[in-house]
């Protein structure tokens, strides 16, 4: 049986008692945003949904994406857990059936809302006190041993799935962790790309998988206790701490990389960092023979990357990038966490008339035209104050990184015609990082070959190929049915384009109304009609042949 669209989830929790099977949640009460939809986080392979039973809250992780074996997997998981001493986990209960989605039920982690600051909402409030910095790494290095004792492995240490709670460390989000029992080499996720070895795939699943994680964590905090700037200069809207995954990808052309050689205490450490990134995985030392010097992986010849070399890399995001302009892809993305790179068209400022928004300020930012099919970034009253700059009428024409999780669309009429939005919520400072114009076009290109230079819209392949891809699957996987469905064919797509083109308000943009025949064809609209048909004849006719 598939597992239930985002959509589908929305719909159903909305109503707790009906939804859930615990008696708990379902007498729960769900946390809303503004309009008084379900607030969600996560990403990969489920969502997340708060729900509060009096004095406890509790975070319960929906699955969109199928993972096998979920259930024997944290059955192992927690078996294990329940024997371990030191608190750096959370309590939680997987339910086989435990929430009702379209008549059938589905698995569910319940959880334990851990209360605390993700690892880099910490770390930029306490970044220039270095004795809380150095107490972090300290916490880190115990944290490593720990694991490493008791071979565990999490798979995706990175920012947000670190809590820092009371200065003490506690992990969340275990869909990928190994456990003692396990078979090592089958995992279905690789982890947040800023703090993995390049060249990881699903195959090093397994007890030694966070050591790379560890060891660049360690060498950021080293970094960031001597020159709190760095992070600030680096932390890529808080997904990184400094390093990205360009820079082990290039070591030698990575200007972190250069800083952190000219600081003479952290020179060693960055060299034995960048053989690590240039050697396989199974090469990657644990963090005390790394700060020993100890089984380092020999040191790869010393090159100059050039210009072109670089451009031939090109932009490594943490997540899937995706057009500000192109509706399409981003609702494929649903569900999903990835990198919006968009032009601003539009920033509306208003006050809330209705809901748990009733007179609090929100603002929204659009890529393109909002009355119509537009992919748009969100912010509430509590995002709102978290941002050191607010978004005003003055950032129209700016570029704009956004990385969030796509939330299902809003739909709404105007004037008689029906629009749709599709985009992100941004609840931090760092979600948004303002571009100039090569940046952001160096990120599109990260979106694939076949996207058109004029066009707004990349190929819903090569979309599906890059959340595939993200997710640790195979480039062909296929994706989750989504509603509406894409154009499947080069033909389709042309149509959709006419079709959009000439019904800019139409409900469904990906789904083409017949097109009509040109009024006069004599007019030079007429006359273009006239020559798209004959193109799209002529390539069904070559399809077909």
């Amino acid at each position: 049986m598939p597992l239930p669209t985002v959509t589908d989830y929305h719909d159903a929790v909305q109503a707790p008692d009906r939804a859930f099977g615990d008696g708990e949640l379902a007498r729960g009460v769900l946390k809303t945003n503004a309009l008084g939809l379900p607030a969600m986080a996560g990403g990969g392979l489920a969502v997340t949904y708060q729900v509060t039973t009096g004095s406890r809250r509790y975070a319960v992780r929906c699955f969109h994406k199928e993972a096998p074996g979920l259930g024997a997997r944290y059955a192992q998981i927690s078996s294990t857990l329940k024997n371990l001493s030191e608190p750096y986990f959370v309590e939680f209960d997987y339910q086989p059936a435990g929430i009702l989605v379209r008549g059938a039920r589905h698995p569910i982690v319940k959880m334990d809302w851990v209360e605390g600051e993700t690892l880099d909402l910490y770390l930029a409030a306490n970044v220039r006190n270095t004795s809380r910095v150095m107490a972090l790494r300290e916490r880190f290095s115990r944290l490593e041993a720990y694991l490493r004792r008791n071979g565990i492995a999490h798979g995706d240490l990175q920012n947000l799935n670190v809590m820092v709670q009371k200065d003490e460390l506690r992990l969340i989000d275990y869909d990928g962790m190994f456990v003692p029992g396990m078979m090592p080499g089958q995992g279905s996720e690789v982890g947040h790309k800023a703090f993995q070895h390049p060249r990881r795939t699903t195959t090093d699943f397994g007890p030694d998988m966070d050591r790379f994680s560890f060891i660049a964590v360690d060498l950021s905090l080293a970094a960031v206790a001597r020159n709190p700037e760095l992070q600030q200069r680096y932390n890529n809207g808080g997904e990184s701490i400094i390093f990205r995954a360009n820079d082990y990808a290039d070591p030698q052309g990575s200007p972190i990389f250069a800083e952190l050689r000219a600081i003479p205490d952290l020179k060693a450490s960055a060299d034995r960092l960048a053989a690590i990134c240039a050697a396989p995985v199974a090469k990657t030392p644990t963090l005390a023979e790394f700060l020993a010097g100890q089984n380092i992986p020999a040191a790869a010849p010393i090159q100059v990357t050039s210009k072109a070399e670089k451009a031939t890399i090109g932009y490594i995001g943490p997540y899937p990038v995706l057009r500000g302009t192109d509706y399409a892809a981003v609702e494929l993305a649903v569900g999903e966490r990835v990198e919006i790179v968009g032009q601003i068209i539009s920033v509306k400022e208003g006050v809330g008339r209705r809901g748990r928004g009733r007179g609090l300020p929100y603002v929204f930012i659009n890529f393109g035209k909002w009355n119509e099919h537009s992919v748009k970034v969100t912010l509430w009253s509590e995002g709102l104050g978290q941002l050191s700059a607010r978004p005003s009428e003055a950032w129209v024409g700016r570029w704009i990184s956004v990385t969030g999780l796509v939330e299902p669309p809003y739909h709404g009429s105007f004037r008689g015609q029906s629009y749709s939005s599709v985009g992100v919520t941004v609840t931090s400072d760092g979600q948004i990082v303002q571009l100039s114009p090569v940046e952001a076009k160096f990120r599109l290109g990260a979106v694939g070959s076949s996207v058109r230079k004029t066009g707004t819209s990349s190929s819903n392949k090569d979309v599906l190929t890059q959340l595939n891809t993200a997710r640790g699957k195979p480039a062909g996987a296929a994706a989750p049915a989504r509603t509406p469905s894409p154009p499947a064919t080069s033909n389709q797509q042309l149509l959709a384009t006419l079709n959009v083109q000439q019904r800019p308000n139409s409900a469904t943009p990906s789904t083409p109304a017949p097109v009509p025949p040109p009024a006069d064809s004599g007019s030079v609209n007429g006359w273009v009609w006239v020559i798209a048909i004959g193109v799209i004849i002529f390539l069904m006719s070559r399809c077909t042949g």
